[in-house]
């Protein structure tokens, strides 16, 4: 891009977060340019890592938890909406899933705490006897005494859905520029004026920072008056195992032991995550493999001796401030709004977020 360029809303991040805050503008005839520094929906950004396992936050920090809802809500139609218009596929589907218990004070726990936090939420669960989880998902194991399910928990393929959201807003006129590092940024006073890359200035109007893990690096780019962001990576492996034949099979999103496996349409089973405070360390270890290994025999007995399709990594953003991470503006500044630090939830509450920020930036 040119020196001088302008773009009324720039949005730093390609990922989950920062293509639905784009998609939400530019459905608002909003001028959208979204930066991103890679390929986009590629590894190790979380969007390109995820498991794309979508599920009520009952519990979660109440504006958290109400931001998962709305984005729950839309996101069936999205999704036909996406495939519709871009013909990228996100392959939503609702599987539902199952919270695997093997005792049963682990079981009285789900009940008496858990089950309330849905119900406070409008969520529809049902209790299930280890006999009853059995019938409905004959592969998981003898030692289950019980099972939460919930039935509303979607899954989409997260690369897909990322890819489609991008589709869209440049379909409506928005500008994507991928291989494109933020280096700097030009200020007048607390105001931005202009974001710098490795292609030139882009100006601006207003900025918005979603760049998962690394948000907390760009946004010190504006200097040292601005507040520190304390968004910190974590590395989670993750690996897809393709049931041959005969194999066991499970049609539920399942939880337990640790970790959970969702399986897909195009018949695998994804099994993670790993939690490595590691920095930006992309390495897959022997120690996940075996993490990962276990798990997946504990949730599906027999599945951990079929073939692994591939394993890979990616780095969830992790709040480290207090309350829930940010969706709103950047302390210092007067036009620029930070939106990450969502963690393993960020497709979860992407769609939400993306509405909020876009409500914001709309009437700001």
């Amino acid at each position: 891009m040119q020196s001088g360029t302008s773009g009324r809303i720039v949005i730093i991040g390609g990922g989950v977060i920062g293509a639905a805050i784009g998609q939400s503008l530019v459905s608002r005839g909003q001028s959208v340019t979204i930066v991103e520094r890679g390929v986009v929906a590629a590894k190790p950004g979380a969007s390109g890592a995820s498991a794309a396992l979508l599920e009520p936050l009952a519990g979660a920090h109440p504006e958290l938890r109400d931001t998962g809802q709305r984005a729950l809500a839309r996101l069936p139609g999205l999704c036909r909406d996406l495939l519709a218009d871009t013909g990228v596929d996100p392959q939503w589907s609702r599987p539902g899933s199952m919270v695997l218990v093997s005792r049963e004070r682990d079981a009285t726990w789900l009940r008496s705490v858990r089950i309330p936090m849905f119900h406070e939420i409008g969520e529809p669960v049902e209790w299930l006897t280890g006999y009853q989880a059995r019938a409905i998902e004959p592969a998981i194991g003898s030692h289950v005494v019980g099972a939460l399910r919930i039935p509303s928990t979607q899954s989409v393929h997260a690369p897909a859905y990322v890819r489609a959201l991008i589709a869209d807003v440049t379909r409506r006129g928005g500008v994507v520029l991928t291989d494109t590092a933020v280096t700097g940024f030009r200020r007048d006073g607390r105001t931005v004026r202009a974001v710098v890359t490795s292609s030139g200035e882009i100006l601006c109007d207003r900025v918005v920072i979603a760049c998962g893990a690394w948000s907390g690096q760009v946004a010190a780019l504006l200097g040292d008056d601005v507040p520190a962001v304390p968004i910190t990576p974590q590395r989670g492996q993750i690996l897809a195992i393709a049931p041959t034949a005969g194999a066991p099979r499970v049609s539920h999103v399942l939880h337990g032991a640790g970790g959970y496996a969702v399986p897909k349409p195009n018949g695998t089973v994804l099994v993670g995550a790993t939690h490595d405070n590691v920095g930006f360390d992309p390495s897959l270890t022997p120690e996940g493999f075996r993490f990962l290994g276990t798990l997946a025999h504990d949730l599906v007995p027999g599945i951990a001796d079929e073939p692994v399709r591939h394993v890979w990594a990616g780095f969830r953003p992790i709040w480290e401030g207090t309350g829930p991470p940010p969706a709103g503006p950047l302390p210092g500044t007067d036009n620029v709004i930070i939106a990450a630090g969502h963690g393993a939830i960020g497709l979860t509450v992407s769609a939400g977020v993306g509405e909020a920020v876009a409500d914001l930036l709309t009437a700001w």
